[in-house]
């Protein structure tokens, strides 16, 4: 991350025109803005921060791809990290019901099962897809098994490490530089694809 100050948007809408052009400063600010926050909620909700971090990965992943898609669209009511919050929200309660995380702890009271169908039917969209999939290929390694086996066999960090012979801490960071370089290469093959 950039050590410059992060850029203040002065309406959400130009937030949402800095992440269509997928300006790296938008990102930035979409961390440092609702990150914490998330990361509160999850903790008072059963989970912990590497739960948090996970999720909210997992959950900006998808915002993101529907952003792409066009299957979000900017609403002047409606602030764009409230709608992040809601996708990140939504991948907490998946886990929450997942038999993995259910082990650890209960559901929050009032908790409805989210529409993954929505989820689904975005993730499906074949041009983003075959970016994605072209943008994983070119990933080597522990590299490409570490991004597999976390957001597509949705193996936790802890099953990861056993895997790779490693700390838990030190997937969490590998991690973290296999899903930048995966970022790189997913912009340039979508500027190549023309999305």
């Amino acid at each position: 991350m950039s050590t410059q100050p992060l850029p203040i948007f002065s309406r959400d809408q130009d937030l949402y025109d800095a992440l269509r052009r997928r300006d790296e400063r938008a990102y930035q600010l979409l961390y440092s803005e609702s990150l914490p926050p998330f990361r509160y909620w999850v903790i008072t909700n059963s989970g912990t921060a590497m739960d948090a971090e996970d999720a909210f990965q997992k959950g900006l992943l998808n915002f993101l791809l529907n952003l792409e898609t066009g299957q979000y669209q900017y609403q002047p009511e409606t602030r764009v990290t409230t709608v992040l919050f809601e996708y990140c929200k939504r991948v907490w309660f998946t886990e929450l019901k997942s038999a993995r995380v259910r082990r650890r702890g209960t559901l929050p009271e009032g908790y409805e099962a989210a529409d993954t169908d929505d989820v689904q039917r975005d993730l499906e969209r074949a041009d983003v897809i075959r970016a994605v999939r072209a943008s994983l290929h070119q990933l080597k390694g522990e590299c490409r098994n570490l991004m597999e086996w976390f957001y597509v066999d949705e193996l936790s960090l802890r099953e990861i490490a056993g895997r790779l012979g490693m700390k838990e801490s030190s997937v969490k960071s590998k991690r973290y530089d296999c899903a930048e370089k995966l970022k790189t290469y997913y912009r340039q093959t979508a500027i190549n694809q023309g999305l």
